[in-house]
């Protein structure tokens, strides 16, 4: 502080006061306002303050500081560097007040169940946000199981951890447990260690037990408080718990819902990697198996085994379908040059039958080693209902800042009416073909990934019969990215 004069007559002041920037920093102030916690002036109502203050030359608000609720008086005032805020806090202990200090304790603790975290995080911060602001010495947060027989300690935060057993069964809900689970009612006792207390015992304390209640008014679960010494609850206290469990009962039980639908979600992950692993190992284990069974086989001995063959490789199939979706819908794409033209000719290399077109760009593109996939998929769709005589073209042509690529053939085509539908999931288009639906469908996720569109139409516009042509788009690499020595 500069002026010696300003320091006495701040420090003169009976109430916390000091001048601030338009910022929040302190440029002066007495010791009483210094000693005001630092997240105070962090906190979004006292930035409020300060702008309205600095707009409107005065302005006031009510903040909760520790266990008390204060007024909180902004004025503006000339400065050497621009405007500054002379910053008051008057202690607000008249009784028309407590409406206000029981809101400020509430929305503080609802605030903190509705802040991202884990359950346990959420839990823990409601027990020690109730345990601070109305000061008791240790508070404890219980959810009962899904079948409701027992509730078990969650969140725990204080000083005395005796205070709150680890588990509540239904042989246990006695006293204010059974009056908070079975008769959903708030507690508020006397104990000693779970037994009645003789008077002048040491170690007598108080404690609160108050249900919180789940969406459809259920108890599920029961926030407690306790206090080391003999405490009466007043009303507001009473009113305060009681609100704060019927308020967080909700997030408790959104955040209940996002643990178990992750652990479900981890749990299927599992199942998922467990078929893409060894369910995959059997498979190929019984592929080569076959393989070379059938070479001794004939009639209908290796007519029944080809049956067999062809059932593993749609087994197959299928689990890598598994894993192209779960890779789009779980990692984010890692994009990269690849060269257009080896991937198209590495799909075309596996086809059995069709003829093929493609005269090749030297493009590359912005994919990542799915990219096959797509051309895997619209091939397979073109060979599935133009059988194996039809002829396959590629052809790819540049847009602006996009790269077209159309793969055509002269099968039946696509009706007009079916067009809109062919990239749906489990979509068949009514025709009697072998396949699960999910070819197209993947196409268009695995374009989408890349920030492309797709789309279907006619090989010869405005003539379905002659044939189908899909259409979609990618980005190229820079043209210092073309070279085929690029990684596909």
């Amino acid at each position: 502080m500069d002026d010696p004069d300003l320091v006495a007559v701040l420090e003169s002041l009976p109430m916390p006061v000091g001048v601030v920037d338009r910022d929040g920093r302190v440029i002066d102030a007495n010791t009483r306002f210094l000693s005001v916690p630092e997240e105070t002036f962090s906190s979004p109502d006292f930035s409020i303050l300060l702008t309205r203050a600095g707009e409107e030359g005065a302005a006031s608000v009510s903040l909760c500081i520790g266990s008390d609720l204060c007024e909180v008086r902004g004025k503006a005032v000339p400065g050497s560097g621009g405007r500054q805020v002379t910053v008051t806090l008057l202690p607000d202990d008249a009784a028309e007040k407590q409406a206000g200090r029981r809101l400020a304790i509430l929305n503080a603790i609802i605030r903190a169940a509705a802040a991202p975290g884990t359950l346990a995080e959420v839990l823990t911060n409601v027990a020690r946000l109730t345990v601070r602001l109305l000061d008791f010495d240790a508070g404890a947060v219980y959810l009962a199981d899904r079948a409701g027989g027992s509730a078990r300690l969650q969140a725990y935060h204080g000083l005395y951890r005796l205070y709150f057993p680890e588990s509540v069964g239904p042989g246990e809900r006695e006293g204010y447990w059974h009056t908070v689970f079975c008769e959903g009612r708030a507690s508020y006792a006397e104990a000693y260690l779970g037994v009645p207390h003789e008077k002048g015992e040491l170690g007598i304390y108080s404690v609160a037990a108050v249900p919180v209640l789940g969406p459809s008014g259920a108890v599920i679960g029961a926030l407690a408080a306790a206090s080391s010494s003999p405490h009466r609850f007043t009303p507001i206290e009473q009113e305060t718990l009681e609100a704060v469990g019927r308020e967080i009962g909700g997030l408790v039980h959104r955040a209940v819902l996002t643990e178990n639908l992750a652990a479900a979600r981890e749990e299927a992950e599992f199942y998922l990697d467990l078929m893409a692993h060894d369910i995959n190992n059997a498979n190929m284990v019984s592929l080569c198996s076959l393989d070379l069974l059938m070479d001794d086989l004939s009639g209908q001995e290796h007519a029944l085994a080809g049956r067999c063959l062809s059932g593993i490789r749609e087994s197959c199939e299928i689990i890598e379908e598994v894993r192209v979706i779960r890779a789009c819908r779980k990692e984010e794409p890692a994009l990269r040059p690849v060269p257009l033209d080896r991937v198209v000719r590495a799909e075309a290399a596996r086809l059995q039958g069709p003829e093929f077109s493609y005269e090749g760009r030297g493009m590359a593109v912005l994919a990542d080693e799915l990219l096959g996939r797509v051309f895997g998929n619209l091939f397979g769709n073109s060979i599935k209902f133009g059988g194996e005589g039809v002829r396959i073209i590629v052809s790819v042509r540049e847009e602006g800042d996009r790269a077209v690529i159309t793969v055509a053939d002269n099968g039946p085509g696509i009706p007009d009416p079916a067009k809109p539908r062919v990239f749906e999931r489990l979509y068949r288009n009514g025709q009697q073909k072998p396949g699960r639906g999910m070819g197209l469908y993947i196409a268009r996720m695995l374009v989408q990934r890349y920030g492309g569109e797709i789309r279907v139409g006619d090989r010869v516009p405005g003539r379905p019969e002659e044939g189908a042509a899909f259409s979609f788009t990618l980005c190229p690499a820079g043209r210092g990215d073309r070279a085929d020595t690029v990684p596909s």
